[in-house]
């Protein structure tokens, strides 16, 4: 299960590649990506550690992207 965090302006392609970046080499992180459209950071993590990932993850997109804050919008469930 993952879940799905709503960052709080728009980021620019390069953010987004960087903030992928440093959180893919996270190591509690499986999986993250990114929906422009929807301003939709997808992340799942190993044995659901979100809490821990997601206080490093909110540092990153604060730090890359300038201030943009995430807050979270949805679950995400593989099927």
């Amino acid at each position: 299960m993952g879940r799905y965090y709503r960052m709080s302006k728009k980021v620019t392609e390069d953010q987004v590649k960087e903030i992928l970046r440093e959180t893919l080499e996270l190591e509690d992180v499986e999986e993250a990506e990114y929906e422009a459209e929807t301003q939709l950071l997808k992340i799942v993590t190993k044995d659901n550690q979100f809490a821990g990932v997601m206080t490093k993850v909110v540092n990153i997109c604060s730090r890359i992207g300038k201030g943009a804050e995430l807050s979270f919008a949805k679950f995400f469930i593989e099927g």
